[in-house]
């Protein structure tokens, strides 16, 4: 052999062996025919796409995306396993049809001589997802006056219910109210049939006509009943409202005017008031 028939075969030598070296790495066959819900093959396509990792062989798998069809629902897709390879390496599967994605996937694919169906490598969420920490915590203490303001809130009680109305108990804490569910509860928690308070209730009367003559001479007219407070009482002259020992003066259930405020004939006078009788 000449020495130029050994360069050539040596050079031939050290291709087979780079070729050996960087071989292609092993893939899973991902074979299934997929359906719509109403029983027909779903045609479409599928983008696969992932983030770079490392497979189990060593071969380094850049990012990226493949787009596969779909027709009569038959999808074949071959994949380098995920399951062996770098840590958080998944595949995203995104179906299309109809000119828009109708829903996506996460598969993890394991090494396999036979092919598998989509079932077999779906998963519900990416690997890792649910237990990423967050990039950083806020303590309580970073914030100012949160420290305080959760001591001083208020905390359910023992007697706390649920579906009931929230009243404060004596320590500040939130109480359910007791009772049945027709009760009235009162402002200071207690409850009981509706309208069973102690003493009286107070009537409002509203636009009466006091007794008396509108004759432009007489000044005095007469209410049904005493307003309390008195303060309750508001006089009304011709839609006017008259003010107390201005235009008149109130003792007791009688109500004089004063002269400058004489109600004229065919004036029209009403009173509005409370009473607690």
């Amino acid at each position: 052999m000449t020495r130029k028939h050994r360069i050539l075969a040596g050079l031939a030598l050290a291709a087979l062996l780079a070729g050996g070296v960087h071989a292609a790495p092993p893939v899973t066959l991902i074979q299934d025919r997929l359906y719509k819900a109403d029983g027909t093959p779903f045609t479409g396509s599928a983008v696969i796409s992932w983030r770079s990792f490392t497979a189990a062989d060593g071969s380094n798998i850049p990012q990226n995306t493949v787009t596969i069809q779909i027709n009569g629902g038959m999808l074949n897709a071959r994949l380098v396993p995920t399951t062996n390879a770098s840590t958080g390496a998944y595949y995203s599967v995104r179906f299309n049809a109809d000119g828009k994605t109708q829903f996506t996937e996460t598969w993890a694919v394991p090494p396999s001589a036979l092919a598998l169906q989509v079932r077999q490598v779906r998963l519900d969420t990416p690997p890792g997802a649910a237990v990423t920490p967050p990039a950083s915590l806020i303590q309580i203490s970073d914030v100012s006056g949160l420290a305080e303001a959760l001591v001083e809130r208020p905390l359910k009680a023992l007697a706390y219910r649920t579906g009931r109305a929230a009243v404060i108990d004596a320590n500040g804490d939130l109480a359910g109210a007791s009772g049945v569910a027709t009760d009235c509860v009162r402002v200071d928690g207690t409850s009981g049939p509706c309208g069973s308070v102690t003493g009286s209730l107070p009537i409002f009367v509203d636009l009466e006509t006091p007794a008396g003559l509108v004759n432009g001479v007489n000044l005095v007219f007469n209410l049904n009943q005493t307003p309390s407070p008195a303060s309750s009482l508001h006089l009304y002259r011709n839609g006017i409202l008259q003010r107390v020992n201005v235009d008149y003066v109130l003792n007791g259930n009688a109500i004089t005017f004063l002269s400058v405020s004489t109600p004229q004939t065919g004036d029209q006078i009403l009173a509005s008031y409370r009473t607690g009788q």
